[in-house]
């Protein structure tokens, strides 16, 4: 999951406290009301967090803006990369202690064995709701029915969770491997740019920017969403720290995830009140926000069994990964705090 244009972004991350619970707000995280002091406790450590421009991150940015880190006790510095390859590589020297991020990419960076990084929560992509990913016709296309995409290059990049995700989403609808076509657009403004001037027949993308594409003005249609239409829920976004972290930090990511789902709580029980954090941190332009539809996140939780099996399982199909990592090797979910 990544990137910046002047067309959009928009969202939520989710995160939350215990599997299966987190779709209402929470009195556990509710903050003091304004005219009361902020309580000061005791700083335990400092956390260096990676992150992307994108939706996922909105928790971050809200969690820092109303300084709720330290106020739970906790430093927390928020490095914003360009690129998921820039992001994995200060987690790989060490420069970061963790990163907001997928399945597939932290099961990349563990399988190379370099990497030594667990899976601690779910971000964007708890329910099936919050999946931001949708397979969009272009205008003019004359592509209305999934049955349609039959042999159609559809836009994507390659060997990511969009990837995943529509080849998911394909085979759900009956698709024979053979009959899936795609061709590699890595940067979204540019698959989202070859979509609407018509030089793909359709694209795989993130909200908003399938919102954007399928706006009456512009023509296009979404054929395949995942937040309905696949058998299962496919586009996850996860948070990762490093084995060292979680080991010689662990007061501190306690510390981040109630701040983290102290923000969680701010946005669901306002889902529309952070379009500016979007607009400055995640470079979501001002115009987008007639068109922005933020579905209310969960509270941090650890992913799915199945979810993670799924992903695992696709890569070494890929070849993407040589050998399947398990679930415990992969994600610990022990320091997400507890009501």
């Amino acid at each position: 999951m990544k990137r910046s244009l002047s067309m959009v972004l928009a969202g939520v991350l989710a995160l939350g406290v215990l599997a299966g619970c987190g779709s209402k707000p929470n009195d556990a995280y509710k903050q003091a009301p304004a005219d009361q002091p902020k309580p000061t406790t005791p700083i335990v450590g400092k956390l260096k967090i990676a992150q992307l421009p994108v939706i996922d991150s909105l928790p971050f940015w809200v969690a820092a803006s109303k300084g709720y880190y330290k106020q739970e006790g906790v430093d927390v510095e928020l490095i914003t990369f360009k690129s998921a390859n820039e992001r994995d590589a200060a987690l790989q020297s060490g420069a970061v202690d963790g990163q907001m991020t997928d399945i597939m990419s932290a099961t990349s960076l563990l399988a190379a064995g370099g990497t030594k990084l667990k899976i601690t929560s779910v971000a964007l992509g708890a329910t099936k709701e919050e999946s931001p990913f949708a397979i969009v016709a272009a205008p003019g296309s004359g592509i209305t029915k999934p049955e349609q995409l039959k042999g159609v290059e559809i836009a994507i990049s390659n060997a990511t969770i969009i990837d995943y995700v529509t080849d998911k989403l394909m085979k759900d609808q009956g698709f024979a491997a053979a009959d899936i076509k795609t061709t590699s657009i890595p940067q979204i403004n540019i698959r989202f740019e070859a979509l609407m001037s018509g030089q793909v027949k359709a694209a795989a993308l993130p909200e908003p920017w399938l919102s954007m594409a399928a706006d009456p003005a512009k023509g296009g249609k979404v054929i395949l969403n995942d937040a309905k239409d696949g058998k299962a829920n496919y586009s996850v976004s996860v948070i990762t720290f490093s084995e060292a972290a979680l080991k010689e930090k662990s007061a501190a990511v306690k510390k981040f995830f109630i701040a983290y789902n102290r923000a969680v709580n701010d946005i669901r029980m306002s889902p529309d009140a952070f379009f500016d954090l979007l607009n400055t941190e995640g470079k979501v332009p001002a115009e987008a926000k007639a068109l922005y539809k933020n579905v209310p996140p969960s509270f941090a939780q650890a992913p799915k069994k199945e979810e993670v099996e799924s992903v695992v399982k696709w890569m070494v199909e890929r070849k993407i990964i040589t050998t399947p990592l398990t679930y415990e090797q992969l994600v610990d979910a022990s320091l997400i705090p507890q009501k």
